[in-house]
């Protein structure tokens, strides 16, 4: 069951999970982008030709997904967190 976020070290943690999580998926594209490079010298076949065109479409998701999160964090979840902490030292 998803809960709420009341204090300001939830708050920064989550954040940073966050960041982490985008950094990761970044992390993981990158790879796999270099495996599909080093299998392409090999496989020319019609079934790879089909995975790479998936693969491209969906790595033109990724990146606007990772900035958008990005944004999300530091336009929301920072001043959010900013307000969390202010009233918590109150």
């Amino acid at each position: 069951m998803a809960s709420v976020i009341t204090n300001s070290t939830s708050l920064k943690k989550f954040r940073n999970e966050l960041l982490d999580t985008v950094e990761d998926l970044r992390e993981q594209l990158r790879a796999t982008e270099n495996a599909i490079d080093e299998v392409s010298q090999e496989w020319k076949d019609p079934q790879f030709k089909k995975y790479y065109d998936e693969f491209s479409k969906d790595k033109e998701q990724i990146e606007p997904l990772c900035k958008k999160i990005e944004e999300y964090e530091d336009d929301v979840l920072r001043g959010l967190y900013d307000i969390v902490y202010e009233y918590e030292n109150l």
